[in-house]
């Protein structure tokens, strides 16, 4: 496995996605949707007909059958069969939407037929590392790019024939399927180096992905600006200055980031002390655990431990 998979599997770790909800569409022109800003990745796949993709503040993207579209955080935009077309709220369509659930729905005023899947795969927030922040809002796979991916093609026409089936079953089936198609459309995205924006430019610059790939995979180390700057073959100046440009904080930033997405998983799944947590991810003591969670997380550690969220 190379770095740059090294570090998106750590990133997807850290994610820690809990459920996903899809929908099929079946599309008649005229027809339009309004998706607001949504804590989970979104996923619209076009079996038929095409559409135009508008991510909020974006350029329009036309996607045709057999493209893939990929929304990491969740951004606002519309999507429909022409840009001009009246977009409907997601919200009026679809009040609710359960997690692990399908949900069939028709829309448009009856011209030309189109189909599409989405699903919105949610993601706990906390376990988003500031890495996963550096994906662009939103990325294109068309029918040639996903054809390079045989798992990938296989998965989409196998949850696309699963539409027929109303057996026991199907809803799980979708489900985890949609899961899977997410992360092997990332990977297909990232050999196009320039599809993928500042991540790319992280795992593409030698230094920085190899400091990226030692925080990401040995956080408990005792690291220092300097030891980092050795590790990625530069001076201390220029390290901490391309690190900055790339990831868009500082080492020291990321590496806090990584030990508390750590720490956080460690209180969610296991009773282990807090002095445990805190040699586990890198503190001397559990006040240097205690410090640095509240101030990065916004509560303390029992209290996160105890169910007791940060408010924002």
């Amino acid at each position: 496995m190379n770095k740059t998979a090294d570090v998106l599997a750590d990133v997807f770790d850290r994610l820690r996605l809990r459920g996903v909800f899809v929908s099929e569409w079946a599309l008649s022109a005229p027809w339009g949707i309004s998706g607001q800003q949504e804590s989970c990745a979104l996923i619209h796949f076009m079996v038929k007909g095409t559409a135009f993709v508008t991510p909020l503040g974006g350029v329009t993207v036309k996607v045709g059958a057999g493209d893939l579209v990929l929304l990491p955080r969740g951004d606002s935009h519309t999507i429909g069969d022409s840009p001009t077309s009246e977009a409907r709220s997601l919200e009026s369509l679809l009040p609710e939407r359960e997690i692990e659930r399908f949900s069939p729905i028709a829309i448009g005023g009856g011209g030309a037929p189109g189909q599409m899947l989405c699903a919105g795969l949610h993601f706990e927030e906390d376990g988003a590392l500031a890495l996963y922040q550096l994906l662009p809002s939103m990325l294109v796979l068309n029918a040639e790019e996903i054809a390079s991916e045989p798992l990938l093609a296989h998965m989409l026409e196998g949850l696309t024939s699963e539409l027929t089936v109303y057996g026991k079953g199907r809803n799980v089936v979708l489900v985890r399927g949609f899961e899977l198609v997410y992360v092997l459309a990332l990977r297909v995205a990232l050999r196009a180096n320039s599809a993928l924006g500042k991540f790319s430019a992280a795992m593409q610059h030698r230094g920085i992905s190899s400091s990226l790939l030692a925080m990401h995979k040995d956080y408990a180390l005792r690291w220092t600006v300097d030891s980092l700057a050795r590790h990625a073959g530069l001076s201390r100046s220029a390290f901490t200055k391309a690190f900055k440009e790339i990831v868009g904080e500082s080492p020291r930033q990321h590496l806090i980031a990584r030990r508390l997405a750590a720490a956080q998983q460690l209180l969610s799944t296991t009773n282990l002390p807090l002095s445990t947590i805190a040699e586990k991810i890198g503190y001397d003591s559990p006040v240097g655990l205690h410090l640095a969670f509240t101030s990065g997380v916004g509560v303390t550690p029992g209290a996160f431990r105890k169910g007791k969220r940060p408010l924002a």
